[in-house]
């Protein structure tokens, strides 16, 4: 768990981020094929009262200069559903390379049985699929105001074999626009010139906004442990040559850490008590 402040800027810089690898590497890869290349970073950390975002918020329809970044606020930090003290999981990618991304998923795979590497990169003997209290995090550049932000946290109240909405067994606690009810906060880096293609994205769960929600806490997306693991598939859109990329990646946490960070986040709320 990062004792520093974390850095939370779309991707331009990774202090107190974890590397768990690249793209292409056995052991976090689940399944598809891909000649595409980034890095995949972790974090876990308790969110103090001075965290910021860094750099500058892109306006709604200017195009990336490789450093600003898009998606919440600053101030999105300690609004909503979000506050000081809480516990929050990160997922970074950063592309290298000439490849870049559009649209992203991310899942947490909250018993640890839905989600297994495949015996080795490019191999598709590994599995996905949703059951009963995991969670998906469906955000996507585009170009309006929100470009960027998590537009819908689905919680599974049912089993889907291959993890595909198409299979209905969900719900949208908060709906299907951006808001700051949700668990969760995303921020990416444009490519310079483009209006929704990324360089790096930095994805953050708040675990306390989730086990204080009401939004879906009967299909158990509040459970969180030593099993829970995070996975995640990204794609790019706008690409002519191939569009999707079909593979996804496993990310484990380390929840070895949670205990210590539920400890002193539980601290800083009696702090504040007095």
């Amino acid at each position: 768990m990062s004792a520093q402040a974390v850095d939370i800027n779309g991707g331009t810089s990774w202090s107190g981020w974890d590397y768990v690898g690249d793209s292409q590497m056995s052991g976090t890869w689940v399944q598809g094929s891909t000649s595409r290349t980034f890095d995949i970073h972790r974090t876990i950390f308790v969110l103090g009262s001075g965290q910021t975002v860094g750099g500058n918020r892109l306006s709604s329809g200017a195009a990336g200069n490789g450093i600003d970044y898009t998606g919440d606020t600053s101030s999105s930090l300690f609004t909503g559903s979000w506050q000081a003290g809480d516990r929050i999981l990160g997922i970074g990618l950063r592309y290298t390379g000439t490849t870049r991304a559009t649209t992203f998923f991310f899942h947490r795979d909250a018993g640890g049985n839905n989600i297994f590497a495949a015996s080795s990169f490019g191999a598709n003997d590994g599995y996905f699929s949703h059951d009963i209290g995991d969670t998906s995090s469906y955000m996507s550049p585009e170009t309006n105001a929100n470009r960027g932000r998590v537009r819908q946290y689905s919680v599974w109240n049912g089993f889907s074999q291959n993890g595909s909405p198409e299979e209905g067994n969900f719900t949208t606690p908060y709906g299907n626009v951006p808001n700051l009810a949700m668990p969760t906060r995303s921020f990416s880096v444009l490519e310079s010139g483009s209006l929704n293609r990324v360089t790096s994205v930095q994805y953050f769960l708040n675990i306390d906004a989730v086990q204080r929600s009401n939004g879906g806490l009967t299909f158990g997306d509040g459970q969180f442990g030593s099993s829970t693991e995070f996975g995640f598939w990204e794609g790019d859109l706008s690409s002519a040559a191939g569009g999707f990329t079909q593979q996804i990646f496993a990310v484990p946490e380390p929840f070895s850490m949670l205990a210590l960070a539920g400890g002193l986040a539980a601290l800083a709320r009696r702090r504040r008590a007095r």
